[in-house]
C-alpha cells in the first residue's frame, strides 16, 4: 500500500484550513506539485482557500467586465480556465487571463484599441478584417504606409505587483508582405516601452526576409539573423506562437507596486519613410517575463 506521507506527519493534526493557508504563501505550481504528494495534502491544495489567495484581489471587478459571463465551479476551476483562455473585456477591445505558473495577470490590447497612426484613414493605409484564430473581432491589415506607428497604453495598476512584464506585438504577415525586413542601414523599426522612469528601447525585426521592389516584380532574399545586430541581445527576432501567430517583444518593465502610470509600449519605423504592407496586427500583449 503506498505510504501518505501527509498522514503520517505532524502537520496531518493542523486544520485543513491552516494546511490550505501555509499552501496558499506558495505559488501555483508548487501548490499542484504538493497535491501530488498526498491525499491530505490535495484536499487542501482543491479547496476555495488556496485559490482565492492565487486569484488576483480584484477579480470579480475585472469579470464585471466580461463580454461574456464567466461559469466556474470553483475557485480552482476558475483559475485554471483563465490561464487557458483569455476573456474578451470591455466590449471586446481587451482580453485578460492568469500565467499559470504564478498567477499574475495578463492581458491583450486589441489593435482597435491601440493608437496607429494613419488607421482611420478609410480604406487607404490600413483595413479592419476578421479573422477567425484572432481573439478579437476586428484586427488591422496594413495596406501601404511609409509612417509606421503602432502605440499602446496600460495602467501600471491593472496588472500585478512585484512582477516583470513583457510587452508584444502579436501579428500576422501576407504572403505579399514586403518592407518590414531586418534593419538596413538607418533604416530600422524602433520599438519601446516606458513606465516611469524605466524605459526600455531596441531595434526590432518584423519578418525574417527583406523583399524589396524592382521593375515589376518582388525580389525576395532571406538575411541571415547573425547579420542583424539588435540592442537588446536578439529579443526583437520574431517568434512563432502556438495559436498561429507571430510575435515580437517590444520590451521588459518591472511593475512594482503599480503606482508608477502608464505603461507605454510602441512600434516605430518613420526615418526611412519607404512604403511597407502585409501587416496584420492582432493587438500588444502584456505577460510576465520568466
Amino acid at each position: 500500500m503506498e505510504q501518505d506521507a501527509f498522514s503520517s506527519s505532524p502537520i496531518n493534526s493542523l486544520p485543513e484550513e491552516c494546511v490550505s493557508h501555509v499552501i496558499s504563501l506558495t505559488s501555483p505550481r508548487d501548490a499542484c506539485i504538493f497535491s501530488l504528494t498526498s491525499a491530505g495534502f490535495r484536499s487542501a491544495v482543491d479547496s476555495d482557500t488556496t485559490w482565492q489567495r492565487f486569484l488576483p484581489s480584484d477579480y470579480v471587478s475585472i469579470l464585471s467586465r466580461a463580454v461574456d459571463p464567466v461559469s466556474f465551479s470553483s475557485k480552482k476551476d476558475l483559475f485554471f480556465k483563465l490561464c487557458e483562455r483569455h476573456v474578451l473585456l470591455d466590449g471586446g477591445k481587451m482580453s485578460f487571463g492568469l500565467d499559470r505558473s504564478s498567477g499574475a495577470k495578463c492581458y491583450m490590447i486589441s489593435a482597435k484599441a491601440l493608437e496607429i497612426a494613419h488607421v482611420d484613414a478609410p480604406q487607404r493605409y490600413w483595413r479592419w478584417v476578421s479573422l477567425r484564430d484572432s481573439r478579437f473581432d476586428g484586427v488591422a491589415e496594413l495596406i501601404e504606409v511609409c509612417w509606421l506607428e503602432i502605440t499602446g497604453k496600460i495602467d501600471s495598476s491593472a496588472l500585478s505587483p512585484k512582477t516583470r512584464y513583457g510587452a508584444y506585438l502579436v501579428y500576422k504577415l501576407t504572403e505579399t508582405a514586403y518592407g518590414l525586413g531586418c534593419p538596413i542601414g538607418k533604416i530600422k523599426q524602433q520599438a519601446s516601452v516606458s513606465i516611469g522612469r524605466q524605459i526600455s528601447k531596441s531595434t526590432v525585426c518584423l519578418q525574417t526576409f527583406h523583399e524589396r521592389y524592382i521593375g515589376k516584380r518582388f525580389r525576395k532574399w532571406r538575411v541571415p539573423h547573425e547579420m542583424v545586430k539588435f540592442s537588446n541581445g536578439g529579443a526583437g527576432i520574431p517568434k512563432e506562437r502556438g495559436d498561429g501567430w507571430k510575435e515580437v517583444e517590444l520590451g521588459a518593465f518591472y511593475n512594482e507596486n503599480g503606482e508608477d502610470g502608464v505603461v507605454e509600449m510602441s512600434l516605430r519605423e518613420i526615418d526611412g519613410l519607404y512604403w511597407k504592407s502585409g501587416l496584420i496586427v492582432q493587438g500588444i500583449e502584456i505577460r510576465p517575463k520568466h
